[in-house]
């Protein structure tokens, strides 16, 4: 049988797989391309963004995993970092340079489209993923979320490598956010901390039964506190949470869902998620300019957008990120626990977290 730390977790690349395509179909939307298409068509498409806190959640749950047997030193700590780092940068960073170069095409192909200026601190600030809390707009909207991602990978590491005891208090603290007790913190990690938090402690639930109690109590404040104030975010994150959780303890986290086309679109997620918006752009001008503007064009050109933006993720993972999801592993990787394999097969977080097609702890 297959060590544990070689395992693929199956229903999470899935996940990432669903996530990723919501956010495709809801930027469509988003973005004023698809204004022909009936009312309910677009409401539904809408509920696309909720792949966000799926997203959140997941990070959570594969961040907790990753860090399992590690015992966080200033050295593990430095090492995950820097591990994160080099598998999440390349493909963010060639997004942003393919941001920048759709930008500056299409204000040269466009009529009216006025020229958008890239300061050299705002793409600096890009680069280091603190352009919201600096103040600065995003170069392309979905950048947003990387923000967060990587405050809650530090700060969750932070935590283990405090104290593992500290944890239970960070499920304390986060609901002070939760129930608007704390002050808005925006850009902020605090914010948006309970939607990481519900996959750890998920994932914390699943491996240790001492931690279902504390989970499900944590589950069902934030569940409280989302039905209060109507928050269908935080709905999103409680709903995902405890379905990662029952399909966990139900032993198929590890084999459920695990369809070829699905798993496909889990492997490229987080490119797909990167990369999609100025692609999703360019297809419908092209398109509109082909066709014209109506029901039937609008609905072609918006599944021929579905397509490019997965070929082209497809070819971004090729490209780029495979090779940074390796050259993360070789530099950084860390001493196998005794009596377990190193981990050699392959997903973020993406990050989800935004990860994909690697292993459960990647």
């Amino acid at each position: 049988m297959k060590e544990e730390n070689s395992r693929r977790l199956t229903f999470i690349d899935a996940l990432r797989g669903v996530a990723s395509l919501g956010v495709v179909i809801f930027h469509a939307v988003e973005g004023n391309h698809v204004n022909n298409l009936p009312d309910f068509v677009r409401q539904a498409a809408s509920y696309g963004a909720l792949g966000v806190p799926i997203f959140f959640v997941i990070s959570g749950f594969v961040i907790a995993h990753s860090l399992r047997d590690q015992r966080m030193t200033p050295a593990n700590f430095v090492r995950f970092v820097a591990r994160r780092s080099i598998r999440l940068d390349p493909p963010y960073w060639t997004a942003i340079a393919l941001a920048i170069g759709f930008s500056m095409l299409a204000a040269k192909v466009v009529p009216g489209r006025p020229s958008e200026l890239f300061t050299t601190a705002q793409i600096l600030a890009h680069l280091t993923y603190t352009q919201n809390i600096l103040g600065f707009n995003n170069i392309n909207p979905v950048f947003w979320t990387l923000c967060y991602e990587v405050q809650f990978y530090i700060v969750f590491a932070w935590l283990l490598f405090a104290r593992r005891m500290l944890f239970a208090g960070a499920l304390l603290v986060s609901l002070l956010w939760c129930f608007r007790i704390a002050p808005d913190a925006p850009s902020w990690f605090p914010n948006l901390w309970f939607a990481f938090l519900l996959g750890a402690s998920a994932w914390y639930g699943w491996k240790y039964r001492a931690m279902v109690p504390i989970y499900l109590a944590y589950l069902f404040a934030v569940a409280a506190s989302a039905i209060w104030y109507h928050d269908v975010f935080a709905i999103a994150c409680v709903i995902t949470s405890s379905l990662i959780f029952a399909v966990a303890m139900t032993k198929q986290i590890e084999n459920g869902l695990n369809w070829r086309w699905l798993q496909f679109l889990g492997t490229v997620s987080y490119s797909l998620y990167l990369i999609h918006n100025p692609v999703t752009g360019a297809v419908f001008r092209i398109g509109k300019i082909v066709t014209g503007d109506g029901l039937m064009s609008e609905a072609f050109w918006w599944c021929a957008s579905i397509v490019a933006c997965i070929a082209t993720a497809a070819a971004m993972w090729f490209s780029v990120e495979r090779y940074s999801m390796h050259l993360s592993r070789r530099l950084f990787q860390g001493p196998a626990p005794s009596g377990a394999q190193t981990s050699t097969t392959s997903n973020l977080n993406l990050s989800q977290d935004y990860e994909s097609s690697t292993n459960a702890g990647e």
